[in-house]
């Protein structure tokens, strides 16, 4: 994680697709999280871009902390990024960390990466 001490807000995906097209055709702004539920299997997802026009990467977490991967979304399209996450969920790569993680919870979230 290049920002392990950003503060993010999370939405929950629960689509595979659906989260691919998020990541893939969208710039969100720095503080932007999306939590995806796979099974019983959870993956945050947490924007570790340098910029808001910068390449779109994302540091991909356990909820416990641990990195499984990171992975530049601005660079796959939607169908590659289905790719990737499955093979996070498969257990392919080795996780690092823990890291404490950082979440907003306030429904109302606002903070400088976002105004």
């Amino acid at each position: 994680m290049l920002y392990p001490s950003r503060v993010h807000v999370l939405r929950g995906v629960s689509d595979l697709d659906e989260l691919a097209g998020l990541l893939t055709e969208h710039s969100w702004t720095l503080c932007t999280g999306f939590r995806y539920r796979a099974g019983d299997q959870v993956l945050l997802f947490l924007n570790d871009s340098t910029g808001e026009d910068s390449a779109q990467e994302y540091a991909v977490m356990a909820e416990d902390g641990r990195q499984l991967e990171t992975i530049t979304f601005g660079w796959c399209d939607r169908a590659r990024a289905a790719e990737l996450i499955r093979l996070v969920l498969a257990g392919d790569g080795e996780p690092w960390g823990p890291y404490e993680l950082l979440i907003d919870q306030n429904p109302h979230h606002a903070c400088h990466l976002c105004r």
